[in-house]
């Protein structure tokens, strides 16, 4: 992670920035330890598999769009709701586009940096 992240109210935009660069390494330090993703498709995704799920979304150009985001956050935990947008490229070479609502748990670590412990991005795929 370039900047440590301090408040969890960082994590969606440099989230987005790190998806949209194609940047799989800032992604994935800006992930706690042990995270877990439920994909929109419901699979449940976590340690390799999360890795491999993401450097293929990377791989289909994903282009991540976030709004305003909605955070409770206690001292070392923090609730993170948004409005999201996904455009990505199917296997078949068409653009796909999703969209959704994420429900998301950001934990700070013994360091002090927010970190994303469960993405739950749910959603539909137009």
């Amino acid at each position: 992670m370039s900047t440590p992240i301090t408040d969890p109210a960082q994590l969606p935009p440099a989230f987005e920035k790190a998806m949209n660069s194609g940047n799989l390494d800032e992604v994935l330090s800006l992930l706690a330890p042990g995270a877990v993703m439920r994909t929109v498709t419901g699979e449940t995704v976590t340690g390799q598999a999360l890795r491999d799920y993401t450097a293929g979304s990377i791989a289909g150009k994903a282009q991540l769009s976030n709004g305003p985001s909605r955070i409770i956050a206690g001292d070392d935990i923090a609730f993170i709701s948004e409005e999201w947008t996904l455009e990505i490229t199917g296997p078949d070479g068409n653009r796909k586009k999703a969209t959704g609502t994420t429900a998301n748990v950001a934990r700070r670590g013994q360091d002090g940096t927010w970190r994303m412990a469960i993405l739950n991005p749910l959603g539909t795929a137009a």
